[in-house]
């Protein structure tokens, strides 16, 4: 389905006779309110996703018929469920309309559900459902996939009921209405510091949490599309599509674990949506796509929740929503619902409070003896409203759980935070997540806070590591700052006091998650020693799906027998990869799929299966964007170096500007090493003659920088222009070390390149010889001066290189930028995109200098 219709009520109601939420609708309960919204609005759309659009009236009589086998199928189990309370039922969900039928069937059967991710493994859906003594999974009988999954958790096939699209009378649906008190879900918490908590909600809870959701906050009403992306077995995305039922609004349901975040946009504008309700992690994918913002322009409201959100992330959505876009930050809890929200209008340059208690939420924040604390005292946070979770499962009497003489609902949070001078709430992490360093109680929240304010610093964790001499904060850090783990300890150690500085730095390429896209703080890399993951090298093409890797999963230098699920991924990094494979390294689409990982989930596995076929290619010409009506820009790949490992520069430069790669023909075309960079240039002008007959722009990688300073003194000797020359990160001839090795060393590397060059090395393998051979030929080249325009880009890791000035006497006229990252990394996101404006830049001045044609 591409487009979500909004159809206009029929019957002998109208749009005008459905009633805002009210105290009356949250006495009586979710099926009551529903009946009035389904009898008021028959005709709109209740709930779509890519294949299914429901109606209210269609959805009822759906949900109608999977109660009735629901009933069927629990009147037939043999015996008693294990508790006196209503049993609970599963539903295997996708984010899908089906699943929101499912859901809506057992409520309406008064039986609590409980939603599993059909994404996570089946052995923990087991020991969830055990937990409850749940026997009975609900399934999507037109997903045979679902099926078998659901068989797999489920005690006996027979305990499986696999949903169909048939319709049932939906007075059905409406017969004994669940007491409004009764138990209406399960829903686990994270589980992150010790055992799952199932806490039970009731009827009255639900309508209660979509009051305040809606109502009370003005967020949305019925007129509204609501955008819903939350997983649905989390709990926020579970509530979010009961709120919508009960509003009475149209929700489309987007699976981003599964269409990707670059989607989005084309959503919003078919289906005329103008609420958004998302996570950070996926506003931040969201914002870093490069959306065309006019297909976003019909958002009115954007909601996140989930976990902490900055300043960054407001101003990067504003960026692609525009400012007149209202954004929510919203803070709750399965005990409670929605707890608090803050409506964002100045920006901070930190973390964003989480506002003040909504509707008759009282939020306060206490000492540990139950007194309020002073403002700007930090301590734990307390929830008292009028309706709040029973408890957890198994579990009664919980003390985290007290009820008031005024008939009000106490619940006390594990969550730590501070009331600031204007009255809203800031957090600043979890009392379960605090460790004691030195004799001193550390909240790592709080030196979470202060890092994510440091300028290049993304995102940032802190945790608590256990060592022989005692315990030790270990931070993860994302941006562009990590590459310089000493200068964020330093910046770090002026703000706060010794013994909240991290030990130890650890930079990140992307921060871990879960399927729901919380920070899965088990799966972050263990610190490791030096030297400890010695390996056999990677070839080039490897070292680049290994980069691929890094960004998604967050493991720094993968092992080529590394296992992608083992070090954490999921679904959704699953789908990242495939992105980049395919915007980054050009990998085809039919083989960029996550079938092609489950078959080859080891990297050099993965790598081998989806590298692009590659003739032999004697002219090591390598076509790496070749439409686009401007002059063809040619860059030397680096020692040893694949000319594809360009393609994130060449996609970067504009779909107007045609790039082609050039690399040693005898790195994968089995031919003779050329003997001298005067004969690479040789080599080189020769294979792009038949491209390119004007003016050459031309650029160089590392080593290949020297090279395509001669082939320019070749090509301007033998009259052909060179408005431009570009060195990316070239090392200057006299600092390069050359090779001091004895002669028989030499003459012996020598013939391995030799036998190398005629053998098959496709993906670069081997590439260190043709790195050795480039160390010799650089320390005796001496380049001629050149006095026309050519642009320096060196790699800095925030200091200045030094050696980089001595370019000045051979090109006068040089430009000199400093771009972040490495050698290598400066080529690869984030860093490549700034390589790609200044050189972008470059393309445009020499072009208009040299009168704008290419001929």
């Amino acid at each position: 389905m591409d487009r979500l219709i909004m159809r206009p009520a029929v019957g002998t109601m109208t749009t005008g006779d459905l009633r805002p939420l009210d105290e009356d609708d949250i006495a009586a309960g979710v099926l009551p309110r529903l009946r009035h919204v389904v009898a008021a609005r028959p005709e709109h759309t209740a709930v779509a996703d890519d294949a299914t659009d429901l109606t209210f009236a269609g959805l009822a009589a759906r949900a109608a018929e999977v109660r009735l086998r629901l009933e069927g199928l629990l009147a037939a189990q043999p015996g008693p469920p294990a508790s006196s309370d209503p049993e609970p039922v599963a539903v295997l969900a996708g984010h899908d309309a089906a699943a929101v039928v499912a859901v809506v069937a057992v409520l309406a059967a008064g039986h609590p559900v409980v939603v599993l991710d059909d994404r996570t493994p089946a052995v923990w859906q087991r020991r969830l459902l055990g937990q409850l003594g749940a026997r009975i999974v609900l399934a999507d009988g037109a997903r045979p996939e679902s099926v078998e999954a659901a068989t797999a958790i489920a005690a006996s096939p027979a305990h499986v009921l696999a949903t169909t699209v048939d319709l049932a009378d939906p007075d059905e649906l409406w017969r004994d209405t669940p007491a409004p008190e009764s138990p209406a879900l399960i829903a686990f918490t994270s589980g992150t510091t010790g055992a799952t908590k199932p806490v039970v909600g009731t009827h009255r809870l639900l309508v209660r949490d979509a009051w305040n959701s809606a109502v009370a906050t003005c967020c949305y009403d019925e007129r509204d599309v609501v955008l819903h992306t939350l997983p649905l077995p989390f709990h926020a995305g579970l509530t979010t599509a009961i709120h919508t039922l009960l509003v009475g609004c149209g929700m489309r349901l987007v699976d981003v674990r599964g269409r990707g975040v670059a989607t989005l946009p084309q959503v919003v504008a078919d289906t005329a949506a103008t609420l958004l309700v998302t996570s950070p992690a996926i506003l931040r994918g969201l914002a870093a796509s490069g959306p065309d913002t006019e297909l976003l322009s019909g958002l009115s409201g954007l909601t996140v929740a989930g976990e902490a959100v900055y300043g960054r992330d407001v101003e990067a959505a504003r960026a692609v929503v525009g400012p007149h876009c209202v954004v929510r930050n919203r803070y709750g809890a399965s005990e409670v619902g929605l707890i608090g929200e803050h409506v964002v209008t100045d920006v901070p340059s930190g973390r964003l409070p989480v506002g003040r208690g909504v509707g008759w939420n009282r939020v306060d924040v206490v000492r540990d003896d139950g007194t309020s604390a002073d403002v700007g005292e930090k301590g734990t946070i307390v929830v008292t409203a009028p309706d709040v979770a029973l408890g957890y499962w198994g579990r009664p009497g919980d003390p985290a759980f007290t009820d008031n003489p005024d008939g009000t609902r106490t619940f006390r949070t594990s969550d730590l935070g501070r009331r600031l001078p204007d009255g809203s709430i800031d957090l600043t992490g979890r009392s379960d997540h605090a460790v004691t360093i030195r004799g001193y109680l550390v909240d790592p929240g709080e030196v979470e806070a202060v890092a994510a304010t440091l300028p290049g610093v993304r995102e940032c964790v802190i945790v608590g590591q256990d060592t022989p001499t005692g315990t030790r904060l270990v931070a993860y850090v994302v941006g562009e700052s990590a590459s310089d783990p000493a200068s964020v300890r330093a910046r770090l150690r002026e703000r706060l006091p010794g013994h909240m500085v991290p030990a130890e730095i650890i930079a990140l390429s992307a921060l871990p998650r879960t399927d729901r896209g919380k920070i899965d703080r088990r799966s972050l890399p263990l610190p490791t020693p030096s030297g400890d993951r010695g390996h056999e090298p990677l070839g080039h093409w490897e070292q680049l799906v290994a980069d691929a890797w890094t960004l998604v999963l967050g493991v720094e230098d993968p092992r080529p027998d590394d296992d992608f699920f083992a070090l954490g991924g999921d679904s959704l990094s699953a789908e990242e990869l495939m992105t980049r494979l395919r915007d980054d390294l050009g990998v085809a689409a039919e083989r960029a799929t996550s079938s092609t990982l489950v078959q080859a989930p080891t990297l050099r596995e993965f790598a081998g299966a989806v590298e692009p076929d590659q003739q032999r290619n004697r002219s090591g010409l390598v076509p790496l964007h070749a439409a686009g009506a401007r002059p063809p820009l040619f860059v030397v790949a680096g020692a040893g170096g694949l000319g594809r490992t360009l393609g994130p520069l060449a996609r970067r430069l504009g779909a107007d500007q045609p790039v082609y790669a050039l690399q040693s023909p005898s790195l994968e075309g089995r031919a003779l090493p050329e003997p001298s960079i005067a004969a690479m240039a040789r080599h080189h002008l020769a294979a792009i003659r038949e491209v390119a007959r004007g003016p050459l722009f031309l650029a160089g990688h590392g080593f290949g920088g020297l090279v395509a300073l001669e082939m320019a003194r070749q090509a301007e000797e033998s009259g052909r222009q060179v408005p431009l020359v570009v060195l990316l990160d070239t090392t200057p001839p006299e600092l390069t070390r050359g090779d001091a090795r004895p002669a028989w060393r030499r003459a012996k590397s020598g013939l391995g390149l030799l036998r190398a060059s005629l053998r098959d090395t496709s993906g670069g393998s081997e590439a260190w010889r043709w790195q050795l051979r480039a160390d010799a030929m650089a320390a005796t080249y001496s380049p001629a001066a050149r006095t026309g325009r050519t642009l320096v880009l060196t790699a800095s890791d925030g200091s200045q290189p030094s050696g980089q000035e001595s370019w000045s006497t051979t090109l006068p006229a040089m430009s000199h930028r400093y771009v972040a990252g490495g050698p290598l990394t400066m080529l690869r996101p984030p860093h490549v995109d700034a390589v790609a404006a200044h050189l972008r830049t470059a393309l445009d001045d020499a072009l208009a200098a040299s009168g704008g044609s290419g001929a």
